[in-house]
């Protein structure tokens, strides 16, 4: 066996031990003999200084015979200059020839201990020797092992952290390069549909944003897989109007059945509950536009049925979407939910998609309490059902931005917006779009043009893009905060214009004094009704001069 204690341990396990060389001379004296019979035992054979009671070897040769043989498992030995004092244990060779006698004290007689000037510290742990170091050895290795573990789980760790660190920063850049031509193509085909087209460019116009839009789609399930992955998809929870969500997801399908000459019905559906609405929306729109997917002929139903409110005020709600498609065998709606999974390989060719849609939206379905099943049959058609429970609320009060004298909405033309973006189309876009709305923003080309423009004007908001030479819009941001912190002014709204909307991405926006994030390709509601938060704070803090029906525009 071999002695894999280093020689502290060692005195600690066995204070009476002693260690001998080939010859037979003492090489060690374990703390107990040395208190005993002094240091000087080093140096001297062992046959000088004890002698053996069991067994009765004679000289050392045989000693080391017994113990390399293995047939010696204890020994008991007496000091020659103190007789009393004997000891007991087991003998093990080491790989350099020594022999080690792990032993420890026994009186001669029961009671005697005191008598024999010997204290606990000069016990053994056990009269089992061998059991003793076998044990110590076992734990030695298993602490050894257990370390070992730990430096290895703590290595991998670090690699998985050093991976996701890695895979996040390559979506966010895959994000960003794919966002940003999608910017333009999107952002020119919404200007052009505000124009006088003919029948035909409309309907080739029409094409062009219905394929951005599917290209759009496709790289937020991958954005959202990625989240649901990594544990970070976050669910809001605010009032929402559940019949203008149904009508709104109605009014987008109704023109993809028209188009199939398919008929899309969906029932009525009213109350304000608590909820994330956009997460919902994603569901039931995923789930309409599978069914108007597969079905080529007949048409799709949205029904919504509601239960009896708990005491705990939350209502059961059931979403079942039916079709007259093409229907799907058991195998497959087996593993219809589970990522990267789709129908039949024909099917999948023909139809597309990334396979990740519907197990997004049982991730969602579930994170929200419910749960999402189908059933279906080849050929006849498939129903998908959502159950969910969600707390009834009170409507809010009344919003908008008509909110002058005479009831006129909020004019956005004397609005002074400053816009850095440092990409020539999506600057062309920018201003495409907000034309429309009688805006015309002044523009800076990266972050340090935008803190100069600052200096010399004054902005009613600030729409920065994030990713910028010479200085990036989180920068520009914190230098406005502090230009506006030193003069004591009234800080001025900045939005994150950006293709990057992780919510890390976000959070860190934030931390840096943005107010808030718009996405590329831009959506052209979501600005406008960010611009006209910012025109209603100016219309109440400096009067009716800011309506479209105001006396200066009369004039």
């Amino acid at each position: 066996m071999e002695l894999n204690l280093d020689p502290a341990t060692l005195d600690a396990l066995y204070p009476a031990r002693l260690a001998l060389d080939p010859t037979g001379e003492i090489a060690h004296v374990g703390p107990s003999l040395v208190r005993h019979l002094g240091a000087g035992l080093s140096g001297q054979h062992f046959l000088e200084c004890f002698e053996f009671e069991c067994p009765r070897f004679t000289d050392i040769d045989a000693l080391i015979a017994g113990a390399q043989s293995e047939s010696l498992r204890s020994i008991i030995v007496r000091s020659r200059a103190q007789p009393e004092l004997r000891l007991r244990g087991t003998v093990l060779p080491d790989d350099d020839g020594r022999l080690h006698l792990l032993v420890g004290h026994v009186p001669t007689e029961n009671g005697r201990i005191g008598e024999e000037m010997l204290s606990f510290a000069d016990f053994a742990p056990t009269d089992s020797t061998l059991d003793t170091h076998m044990v110590s050895v076992t734990h030695q290795q298993l602490l050894n092992d257990a370390q070992r573990i730990a430096r290895e789980v703590e290595e991998k760790s670090r690699q998985t952290e050093a991976a996701n660190e890695a895979k996040s920063q390559f979506l966010a850049t895959v994000s960003h390069e794919i966002r940003t031509p999608l910017n333009g193509v999107l952002g020119m085909a919404d200007f052009l549909a505000g124009t006088e087209l003919s029948p035909e460019q409309n309907e080739a116009l029409g094409i062009l944003i219905d394929s951005g839009r599917s290209l759009l789609t496709i790289l937020n399930e991958i954005l959202d897989y990625s989240k649901v992955e990594a544990g970070e998809l976050e669910l809001e929870n605010r009032a929402f109007d559940l019949g203008e969500l149904i009508k709104g997801t109605s009014g987008l399908f109704h023109i993809k059945a028209v188009e199939k000459r398919l008929y899309y019905v969906a029932s009525p559906a009213n109350g304000w509950f608590m909820g994330d609405e956009t997460r919902l929306r994603q569901v039931l729109s995923n789930l309409v536009f599978n069914a108007i997917k597969f079905t080529p002929s007949g048409g799709v139903e949205l029904r919504v049925e509601f239960g009896e409110a708990g005491e705990d005020g939350m209502t059961p709600l059931v979403f079942e979407i039916e079709d007259s498609g093409i229907g799907m065998s058991e195998e497959v709606q087996a593993r219809l939910f589970k990522p990267f999974q789709q129908g039949e390989v024909t099917t999948a060719r023909k139809f597309g998609g990334t396979g990740l849609g519907l197990a997004i939206c049982k991730h969602l379905v579930e994170k929200m309490g419910g749960k999402i099943s189908v059933r279906s049959e080849e050929g006849r058609g498939s129903v998908f059902r959502v159950e969910l429970a969600l707390e009834v609320t009170e409507a809010p009060a009344e919003t908008g931005y008509k909110r002058s004298d005479d009831g006129q909405q909020v004019s956005l033309a004397s609005l002074r917006v400053l816009a850095a973006e440092d990409n020539a189309t999506n600057r062309i876009v920018l201003g495409a779009l907000l034309k429309p709305m009688g805006v015309e923003p002044a523009f800076a080309e990266n972050g340090r043009e935008a803190v100069e423009m600052f200096r010399k004007e004054s902005f009613d908001v600030i729409l920065m893009d994030v990713m910028m030479p010479e200085m990036s819009g989180p920068e520009a941001t914190q230098i406005i905060r502090r230009l506006e912190k030193d003069a004591g002014a009234k800080p001025v709204p900045i939005h994150a214009l950006t293709a990057n909307l992780m919510r890390e991405q976000v959070a860190q926006y934030v931390e840096c004094g943005m107010d808030g994030a718009l996405g590329k390709p831009i959506n052209v509601e979501e600005l406008r009704r960010t611009l006209e938060g910012v025109a209603l704070v100016k219309f109440e803090s400096q009067g009716a001069a800011y309506t479209q029906n105001s006396r200066a525009s009369q004039g």
